[in-house]
């Protein structure tokens, strides 16, 4: 025969207030009082606790979660201390007493920081009775950052993973080193008394006034070389590179020019007759008197180049010198 319970609220209370399966759950739990005088909490599980060894509470007064079903703390073990339940053995009351007075000195300690009217005010009526939701929470957030355990940063310093991370800092930065060494292009050092060639090194060389008819020098590194007034009729200057070389005066009728790069080229008073400038690099040169009669200038670039009659070239100009806004 199977007994029923007497009271058809013991299911539902097993059901709805099963006993903390740990710590953290404990931790968390918020019990309410049921006194002679009242209703009281709710208040944190370690709170349960401090009262009972301070004896403001003893082993059969009523506690609840949900102030529906009420049970004696005596049937919440795991909120009853240690030094309560070995209350009765050898040396148990002796340490229960230790363990009032340390609670006792916690309580003297917190109150000699504060003023008597803020305690005056605080023991009005029953001050153990509800308290404001916010702050509770606040006092348990605050309790479960004093309980955690601090990382251990010595016994991390100390240990193998600084020289492990180390070595793989060092190990990357030197792997980034030779890549960009193995990247970079070297550039062999100038030479001005090679003779005129297919990328021949000629940068920063004075060559003004050479006499370079019909020479092949496509591809050639001519960077901040001065040209000055040399003859470079029907000269092969394809691809070459003669950013901000000196080309005032210069002869280029007939010349190859396709594809070379003349960004901040000095160009006044050139001649380029029939010279090839198909997709050069002309952007900020300087063509201001220069004789371009029949020069073939089609996917040329010429932002902000100066043109034969003094004109700024607009952004974007591409094949012909656009007019700028601010002409």
């Amino acid at each position: 025969m199977t007994t029923q319970p007497s009271d058809p609220s013991e299911t539902t209370r097993e059901a709805t207030d099963p006993p903390p399966s740990s710590s953290e759950a404990v931790r968390h739990e918020r019990w309410f009082l049921r006194r002679p005088d009242g209703v009281c909490g709710p208040y944190p599980a370690r709170q349960i606790g401090r009262f009972l060894i301070l004896g403001r509470l003893n082993e059969q007064d009523e506690i609840s979660q949900d102030r529906e079903f009420w049970v004696p703390i005596a049937e919440r073990p795991h909120l009853i201390p240690e030094e309560v339940r070995l209350a009765n053995t050898p040396g148990g009351k002796e340490r229960l007493e230790r363990a009032r007075l340390r609670e006792d000195e916690r309580l003297r300690e917190r109150r000699s920081h504060a003023s008597d009217s803020f305690y005056r005010d605080q023991r009005k009526g029953d001050r153990r009775c509800p308290e404001n939701l916010e702050t509770l929470n606040h006092r348990q957030l605050w309790a479960a950052l004093l309980d955690r355990t601090p990382f251990p940063w010595r016994q991390w310093v100390q240990g193998p993973r600084p020289w492990i991370l180390s070595g793989v800092a060092l190990f990357l930065a030197t792997a980034l080193l030779v890549w960009f060494a193995q990247q970079q292009e070297i550039t062999p050092a100038p030479d001005c008394d090679a003779p005129p060639g297919p990328s021949v090194n000629w940068n920063y060389c004075n060559k003004s006034g050479a006499a370079l008819r019909g020479a092949d020098l496509a591809g050639a590194s001519l960077y901040d070389t001065r040209l000055s007034a040399a003859r470079l009729e029907r000269a092969q200057l394809a691809d070459a590179d003669l950013r901000y070389a000196n080309l005032d005066r210069a002869r280029l009728d007939g010349a190859d020019l396709s594809r070379a790069q003349l960004t901040g080229a000095d160009l006044r008073s050139a001649r380029l007759r029939s010279t090839r400038l198909e997709d050069a690099d002309l952007r900020h040169a300087d063509l201001a008197g220069a004789d371009l009669t029949d020069a073939r200038l089609e996917g040329a670039r010429l932002d902000r180049a100066i043109w034969i009659d003094g004109r700024i070239c607009a952004a974007g100009s591409v094949g012909h010198c656009e007019s700028s806004a601010t002409d």
